[in-house]
């Protein structure tokens, strides 16, 4: 085991701020019971299997559990004892309380047969600071402009709409001209229900998504979809207006399967999530083909802004959603993520902007 300095008797646990103080006393209490001598030397695979697995080492500050499991054997002698222990106690007490109920609460969906290194790792990198404020950001925006709408279009809104097709942020076909126009859709939303729905699914996932990989890289995953599910539309219905920010929202849900495979043995029921994005994929594929050749009332939902959201949002999220541990072929991967998406993104604003077929798209209303 590495040698270290001594533990500091005179900074006790009545010298430090309240949590610190309590951080200390629970990785006491922890040692105590597990282990009654003090003076005698833990072999470390012992000590490793009951952090992940006992039911005392759920009191534990994750940063504990993960810098012992991590650094604990720097000389690889296979021990661990008392006060080397305590100096990794201290140097982890700067855990906030908030934190400490943050990691108990994901600990106990985390089956203690399961309880890994790396799964320690990622738990690890959720983070309240800097805190999640894209996701919440984007949603009070899309909150604030429905209820000007709701309010200026003086009619009723009811649950499927209507859209103000009038405003200077909706996609409108005949006003492609207005570039801004290709973003600026996601603010607007048709009906209650449309806006709920969106928010619900944005919030949920964008926000697990923030928490570990930081508000720029969702925040950009998140308009990389907005951008290609207008683009999409537009090509696949050319005199269509389009609103609502499910471009985004389907690339957020979407990145979690880029995640998945960037941190596959790291991630918790990762064959649950992997179930559950194929089946709602299949679902709303099989949607989408109902709606647009079997329905004899075809809805107005933009299903290929959905699919040119879902494809960013794998495609993005595998090039800039945190890797925790890069292997060699995901370096191939993150490299052909990047150019595939360029590519796709360039040829639908290329399209978009020189199409050479006469009558494609609506003549511009200026």
């Amino acid at each position: 085991m590495n040698r270290v300095a001594p533990l500091d008797v005179k900074s006790g646990p009545e010298d430090m701020p309240p949590v610190a103080a309590r951080h200390i006393r629970v990785a006491e209490e922890f040692w105590s019971r597990q282990y009654a001598d003090k003076t005698r030397p833990v072999p470390l695979a012992v000590v490793k299997e009951r952090l992940m697995q006992t039911r005392d080492a759920d009191a534990l500050p994750n940063a504990l559990v993960t810098k012992l499991l991590v650094e604990a054997d720097l000389n690889q002698d296979g021990y661990l004892n008392y006060e080397e222990y305590m100096v990794f106690a201290e140097a982890s007490a700067r855990e906030s309380r908030a934190r400490l109920a943050f990691n108990r609460a994901a600990l106990s969906v985390v089956p203690r047969g399961e309880r890994t290194v790396e799964k320690r790792s990622y738990l690890q990198q959720y983070r309240c600071c800097p805190p999640a404020l894209f996701m919440v950001t984007a949603a009070l925006v899309e909150i604030g402009v429905f209820i000007f709408y709701a309010y200026d279009m003086g009619v009723p809104v009811t649950a499927n709409g209507p859209a103000p097709l009038y405003s200077p942020l909706i996609y409108n076909p005949y006003r492609r001209y207005e570039a801004w126009r290709y973003v600026s859709y996601a603010l607007i939303h048709s009906g209650y229900m449309h806006l709920i729905m969106n928010l619900v699914m944005q919030t949920i996932l964008g926000l697990l998504l923030e928490l570990v990989h930081g508000w720029w890289r969702v925040g950009l995953i998140y308009m990389s979809g907005v951008l290609a599910g207008s683009l999409s539309q537009s090509l696949a219905m050319p005199r269509a207006y389009l609103a609502g920010a499910s471009g985004g929202v389907y690339a957020i849900v979407y990145a979690h399967l880029g995640n998945l495979l960037l941190n596959w043995s790291e991630m918790e029921f990762r064959w649950l999530q992997l179930v559950a994005c194929l089946a709602l994929s299949v679902g709303d594929i099989s949607m989408a083909l109902w709606d647009t050749y079997g329905s004899p009332t075809p809805s107005n939902t933009g299903h290929l802004a959905h699919l040119g959201g879902a494809i960013a949002g794998v495609l993005v999220g595998i090039y800039v959603l945190r890797n925790l541990k890069m292997r060699r072929w995901e370096k191939y991967c993150w490299w052909v993520a990047l150019i595939l998406y360029l590519v796709l993104i360039g040829a639908g604003i290329i399209l978009n902007a020189t199409l050479p077929v006469p009558g494609f798209f609506p003549s511009n209303d200026k």
